[in-house]
């Protein structure tokens, strides 16, 4: 390949790097940081029923759903004994952490006796509630009169509730799929409901949380194969909002928090500060070495690894703009490991540089030939890392996840640089005139 295409080649990457930089930077796009780095709330919850093992993971794992759905940057959820841990990263406000963790409330179904609107469930009279229960709707407009549970919200899918717009009416629905085992007892409930019953008047089937009835739909047919559509004059927000509280019906048991502690950003502050003094103290190590042993040829390292860190913040700012994954200290270590790894691949290169010009051929014709015979050794030990990094993200969680993302992210980084940053600049670089007269320092130049 010509001097001028690998020349152009090199300098519209590094431009190409240097821009994506200058956007994030212009747009004040940056990596967000987690909970240990930056400060957050970390609330313990207890189960308020016996649960088990099973029942708790259920319980993580969709807390942990429901977060990432309200926007919070790689919230931590986690069993601990018989406590479910979670770690909000960003959030300052206990009230605010304990109100985003509030989502494990059992949904019963309830059938609907009377509804009353402007009175409050303390305006009824007790006595007339003979096995009924007085609960307010969620706008507190009205106060409806409901039997008791004749199901919870374990007769649906765990997570298929979703907001849509019905094609012909153009009105906002919630859809939900019926679980095998929880078909015939809803169906139950709505042949109780749809027949106008006397234990179900109304033909409105109470959705309810917490206490709060969310929604009282009306039946309208007797039976459902494998899903349900709820229907009314809902708003977009009040339709995810529904499909939110169904989707929380999955809970086997109730939770409630025990503790509440509050990480200071100060603490956060000083780890991250340890972290870049750490980082950069091996990095600089590192980069001495690399002067002494390999001389002007390690210009290329230096300037490789400057453009790998710009593309490595693009890429990290991306992935923290578009989904909820946050840079913790086990990002970073990830972030520190993969540098290993990046160095790695210039020892390998410059090795077989040296092995190559050692053996009598000149410098020019060293570089592409060293490239050639290096890149699929170079590929064959990033993809092992990625790889790994791609099973690690997929079967663990919390921090684990993200040091696996993140060092399965730069690793790719290395990839990208080293094909289109440090193949032209090492071949542009042998081929440089003081090179070819034998002074290609620490490599042993050819006289």
């Amino acid at each position: 390949m010509s001097s001028r295409r690998l020349r152009w080649g090199l300098i519209g990457f590094v431009l190409v790097v240097a821009g994506l930089l200058g956007l994030n930077l212009g747009f004040g796009n940056q990596p967000i940081l987690g909970l240990d780095l930056q400060g957050g709330v970390s609330v313990i919850l207890q189960s308020t029923d016996e649960a088990s093992a099973d029942d708790l993971l259920v319980v993580q794992d969709l807390i942990r759903d429901e977060l990432e759905t309200l926007g919070i940057a790689e919230p931590d959820v986690r069993v601990e004994g018989s406590n479910i841990v979670v770690d909000l990263p960003g959030v300052k406000d206990q009230a605010q952490a304990l109100e985003a963790v509030d989502v494990a409330g059992i949904v019963s179904l309830r059938p609907v006796l009377a509804c009353q609107a402007g009175v409050t469930p303390n305006d009824i009279d007790e006595e007339a509630l003979v096995g009924a229960q007085a609960l307010i709707t969620t706008d507190g407009l009205q106060t409806c009169v409901v039997g008791p549970p004749g199901g919870t919200g374990e007769v649906f899918e765990r997570g298929s509730a979703e907001a849509q717009i019905n094609q012909l009416t153009n009105q906002w629905i919630v859809a939900v799929d019926l679980r095998s085992e929880g078909q015939q007892r809803w169906n139950s409930l709505a042949a109780e409901c749809y027949s106008g019953a006397e234990t179900c008047p109304t033909r409105q089937l109470a959705i309810v949380l917490d206490d709060i009835i969310q929604s009282a739909p009306t039946v309208n047919q007797p039976s459902f194969s494998t899903g349900v559509e709820i229907s009314g004059a809902f708003t977009e927000d009040e339709v995810r909002s529904l499909a939110r509280v169904l989707n929380r019906g999955a809970f086997p048991v109730g939770v409630e928090a025990q503790r509440v502690e509050t990480v200071s950003a100060t603490a956060g502050a000083d780890s991250l500060r340890a972290v870049f003094i750490a980082g950069a103290f091996g990095l600089i190590a590192t980069l001495l070495f690399l002067i002494a042993y390999y001389r002007s040829i390690a210009i290329i390292v230096i300037s490789g690894l400057a453009v790998w860190g710009a593309l490595v913040f693009s890429l990290s700012a991306l992935v923290s703009q578009s989904t909820n994954y946050a840079l913790s200290l086990a990002g970073i270590t990830g972030i520190i490991v993969a540098i290993g790894v990046t160095v790695d691949s210039y020892l390998v290169l410059f090795e077989r540089l040296k092995d190559e010009v050692r053996s009598g051929r000149s410098p020019r014709n060293s570089g592409p030939r060293s490239f050639a015979s290096t890149w699929r050794t170079i590929v064959s030990a990033d993809l092992v890392s990625i790889f790994a990094s791609a099973i690690l993200f997929w079967l663990s969680v919390g921090s684990v996840k993200g040091f696996a993302l993140y060092l399965g992210l730069t690793t790719l980084c290395d990839l990208v640089v080293c094909w289109f940053f440090t193949r032209p600049a090492t071949i542009l670089f042998t081929r440089r005139v003081a090179v070819e007269q034998g002074n290609i320092l620490g490599l042993g130049g050819s006289k």
